[in-house]
């Protein structure tokens, strides 16, 4: 900035300079001051010197200054997040705070300083103490402000209704949609959170990774049985089915497993289970049926998958007539285990049961 100012400066005396000499219409011109005879005189050879570059000196500090701004600029970039905002999200941030288990397991790939968690995540243990911020579906916003966060993943399906109250926290928030992640969210929110941050390199080894376990898997469950079609439900006052976009619909993608849920139906922007029809289902006659464990009782998950298996709705169905119908261990869920370790759990149980 010295320079400049310097610049300027010598540049308003040569214009005045200038302007006397055309005033006098001659190469010299006397200026009188504090009525002193004595002549001050500028010459154009005077003028030409004033209009010398700037110092090797001066240069360098105004290099550095521009380069210390534009380090500091590239240390954010600016993305378009899933409730179509543009977002200055920082490269390398330091204290980020994911909403949602499956980004937080995600983030814990690409290794990411997190300061804290919701509550239902139990997956990692070096991250299960951090300190909570609620249920994802019930943030609790004092505590976001707590922690004091540089960079907020939030779902669009749980959070974009308290948009404003996350970015009071002075955080960057930016909101992702599974629907739009990849065909495996669990998988695909890797990469693509690495983008990023310069990660691609750790997102490329887990999908890889992941990858190898499914397609071992994918090879296992098609040759023991001839389940093509499945759906996953989860039991409750209505039945609720796992659409595509989902954790429990990524089990079934990556074991090339078709689900018989269709897309964008009702709620499936607001939860990964959206309400299913018996009708439907019936219609659909799904090879499997994987039904998800509401917890870790042995007896009350027997009761639940006895109910399916009793009701005459169901008893002309092929998952039911070929054994298909099966109780999902309580362990595969996003909030208690990993993705590979979902997966792996998910086709154990179908090879173990599966026509048995």
């Amino acid at each position: 900035m010295k320079m400049w100012k310097r610049i300027t400066t010598l540049l308003l005396t040569v214009v005045v300079s200038v302007g006397l000499v055309a005033c006098g219409g001659t190469e010299e011109t006397s200026l009188e001051s504090d009525g002193s005879s004595e002549e001050t005189m500028v010459t154009e050879e005077e003028v030409t010197d004033l209009t010398e570059e700037p110092t090797k000196e001066e240069l360098v500090e105004t290099t550095e200054t521009e380069s210390l701004l534009n380090d500091a600029e590239a240390d954010f970039v600016v993305v378009e997040d899933e409730l179509d905002r543009e977002v200055r999200i920082p490269r390398h941030p330091q204290r980020v705070l994911a909403l949602t288990s499956a980004a937080m397991q995600a983030l814990i790939e690409i290794e990411m300083p997190l300061v804290g968690k919701v509550e239902e995540y139990k997956i990692d243990e070096d991250y299960v103490d951090l300190p909570s911020v609620g249920k994802a579906s019930e943030i609790n916003i004092e505590a976001v402000y707590a922690l004091e966060p540089d960079l907020i993943i939030a779902a669009n399906r749980f959070h974009a209704s308290m948009t404003e109250e996350l970015e009071r926290s002075g955080a960057a928030v930016f909101f992702f949609d599974p629907d739009k992640i990849g065909d495996i969210p669990i998988v695909d929110m890797v990469p693509y959170l690495a983008e990023f941050f310069e990660k691609e390199e750790l997102a490329e080894a887990h999908v890889d990774h992941m990858e190898e376990v499914a397609s071992e898997l994918e090879k296992q469950v098609h040759e023991q049985t001839d389940i093509e079609t499945g759906v996953i439900l989860q039991d409750g006052d209505t039945i609720r089915a796992a659409q595509t976009a989902s954790g429990y619909g990524s089990l079934l993608t990556m074991l090339d497993i078709e689900n018989i849920v269709p897309a964008d139906l009702p709620g499936s922007k607001k939860s990964p289970f959206v309400p299913f029809d018996v009708e439907e289902i019936i219609v659909a006659d799904p090879d499997l049926i994987l039904i998800t464990a509401s917890s870790n009782d042995p007896d009350s998950n027997k009761a639940t998958l006895e109910k399916f298996k009793n009701d005459p709705k169901w008893s002309e169905l092929s998952a039911v007539k070929n054994n298909n119908l099966i109780m999902l261990p309580f362990s595969v869920n996003a909030n208690r285990a990993t993705p590979e370790d979902m997966l792996r759990t998910t086709a154990e149980v179908i090879l173990k049961n599966a026509g048995k």
